[in-house]
């Protein structure tokens, strides 16, 4: 008896699909209108993901390290435009400008400029650990009035919605205690945004705060500044804090999981200066800890 073997491809046409790089558009494109969209529909659509791997002949070798492209689709009058544009991170200027990778990023190492020498290779891989603004391809975030590109750094880009255009650079350090956020922040109804991120607690151990940026302001004042650590979980491990993905939030409650997939910091803070290593080189188990679950009011700051 015959077996017939069929063979299925994803419509993507395989994982590589996904690591295809993509160009800016000059101009929105009118998209293909399947059905009827109602004319009452009328906005924006923003999506953020990688859309550049490789920069000169030196590839991104995750997909987590592309670099960030923003999509935008226009609603109005029955009819879709497409528009996207790269954010102009410090990380995608410098690998465009010098056509190379040159921030380490979370699976791809950066290797040092070749016109150095030994002494200022060093030097330039200790600061690089510092200076990256954060290219992992995150989510949007509102505050206020104004739009941000959001990954797992303390660095937030503040972005033009109708032009893509990228405006700024903030530094939430400069505001809070905190080391860096997650890309999945909750957003309350009056635009309140609440976030977690690991931070240096009591005793020079680790921790991790629950931030809170509130809403537009009645003096038109810039959210961020008024920006404010609310609850402070303790970390098991004073050097090793577990990777952070999200936490969650009920009408009352803040919970959060703090899980055995750990970053180990002295590795960390050797991956680039000595160790040649990338971010996620960084991760390791501790099988023993377990699962710890957090719980604290919603309502009671520090």
């Amino acid at each position: 008896m015959l077996k017939q073997q069929i063979k299925f491809e994803h419509p993507a046409g395989s994982y590589r699909k996904i690591f295809e790089t993509c160009e800016e558009l000059s101009d929105p494109l009118p998209a293909t209108v399947t059905g009827r969209i109602p004319s009452f529909l009328k906005g924006s659509l923003l999506r953020l993901g990688p859309g550049l791997f490789e920069v000169g002949d030196e590839p991104f070798y995750h997909l987590f390290d592309g670099q960030a492209l923003m999509h935008k689709f226009d609603f109005k009058n029955g009819q879709v435009t497409y528009y996207r544009k790269f954010v102009k991170t410090d990380a995608y200027v410098r690998a465009i400008t010098e056509k190379r990778v040159v921030i380490t990023e979370f699976g791809t190492f950066a290797y040092p400029d070749p016109c150095k020498n030994i002494f200022s290779r060093y030097v330039f891989l200790l600061l690089q650990g510092r200076r990256g603004d954060g290219q992992l391809p995150g989510e949007r975030l509102s505050v206020g009035e104004d739009y941000y590109a959001v990954t797992e750094t303390n660095y937030i880009t503040k972005v033009d919605t109708d032009t893509l255009e990228t405006l700024k650079k903030v530094d939430m350090c400069n505001y809070i205690n905190i080391n860096g956020v997650t890309a999945h922040p909750h957003i309350e109804r009056d635009g309140t945004v609440w976030n977690i991120g690991n931070c240096m607690g009591k005793g020079a151990t680790l921790a991790y705060n629950i931030v809170r940026i509130p809403p537009t302001q009645k003096d038109k004042s810039d959210p961020i500044e008024k920006s404010k650590v609310w609850v402070q979980f303790p970390s098991h491990e004073r050097f090793k804090p577990s990777y952070v993905h999200s936490f969650g939030m009920s009408d009352n409650y803040f919970v959060f999981v703090e899980t055995p997939v750990k970053i180990n910091l002295l590795k960390f803070l050797s991956a680039w200066s000595i160790r040649g290593s990338n971010y996620m080189d960084c991760f390791e188990s501790n099988e023993s800890q377990g699962v710890t679950l957090f719980l604290d009011y919603l309502n009671m700051p520090m």
